[in-house]
């Protein structure tokens, strides 16, 4: 790969919205929404969190390329990402606040792939590679106890996604291949996103998508089923959503954030996060 093709690759990196469309979900902008669900565990003495929001103050981006032979390229794209996760708690009985926030920083990253495929051999690079094939993302921080396993995403039209691993198929999804779920505008989707944890009380997992412009939109996904395996627990939950009614390519990232994030003043911010593509027409 000389030089051309190097630079020609980072520019496909940066603006193909199903490269590069992951991260914006992920922002909310402010402290938002009253939709936490945790059962009995409160906020230490506070009660339950009012609104939580996760505001992105930098986003830093690495790209390895592997060259495979001379037919085809497998760049691994690593975005960190740092800032704040607000929480609005609730007043302290110490004082007279009716309410305060809480920040507490993270630093997560993501990693995806995209797997490009040569298609020429001429002076310029646009004609010699194509992007053949995405990865799912994954990305999270460096410690936390909870892991998605499975994630499906059925429409009405009978399209449906379904991802029970990262290593089930690393390239799920094909620049031009209808594996990339496409639904209409405003449409109903059905979502079951399945994790395991070491916590027997739920956590709190929310659907995300959104495009730039807009802050992320949010859905809770409540639990519908827990079974025991061993020393983990397997939680399934399960909501319809409707995403958003813009035409273009998007990221639905499902993201679980595990309870004491929330309700433990002391606690680090611990999350895991996946995300897929998807067209609206």
């Amino acid at each position: 790969m000389n030089p051309k093709d190097k630079e020609y690759l980072e520019f496909i990196i940066e603006n193909n919205p199903l490269l590069n469309s992951d991260v914006v979900p992920l922002d909310d902008g402010d402290a938002y929404s009253s939709d936490y669900c945790g059962r009995s565990t409160p906020l230490n003495e506070r009660g339950y969190p009012l609104r939580w929001g996760r505001v992105i103050q930098k986003v830093s981006k690495s790209v390895d390329f592997h060259e495979r032979g001379d037919e085809w390229i497998i760049a691994t794209v690593i975005r960190t990402l740092n800032g704040i996760l607000k929480i609005s708690a609730p007043y302290q009985l110490s004082t007279r606040m009716r309410h305060s926030v809480i920040s507490k920083p993270f630093t997560e990253r993501s990693t995806r792939k995209a797997q490009f495929l040569r298609i020429g051999r001429t002076k310029d690079p646009s004609k010699n590679w194509k992007l053949n094939a995405v990865s799912i993302v994954r990305g999270g921080t460096d410690s936390g106890n909870v892991v998605i396993d499975e994630l499906v995403i059925r429409a009405d039209s009978g399209e449906k996604v379904s991802i029970k691993s990262p290593d089930e198929n690393i390239w799920p999804f094909g620049q031009d291949n209808p594996s990339v779920a496409t639904v209409e505008s405003e449409s109903d989707l059905n979502v079951a996103v399945k994790l395991e944890t070491s916590e027997v009380e739920p956590n709190m997992v929310v659907l995300r998508s959104g495009f730039i412009g807009k802050w992320g939109q949010r859905t809770l996904l409540p639990l519908t089923f827990e079974n025991k395996a061993g020393n983990h627990y397997v939680h399934t939950y399960e909501s319809t959503v409707r995403p958003q009614p813009r035409p273009g390519v998007f990221h639905a990232v499902v993201e679980a954030i595990t309870r004491e994030t929330l309700c433990d003043l002391d606690a680090p911010v611990s999350s895991s996060f996946l995300g897929v593509p998807y067209v609206i027409r």
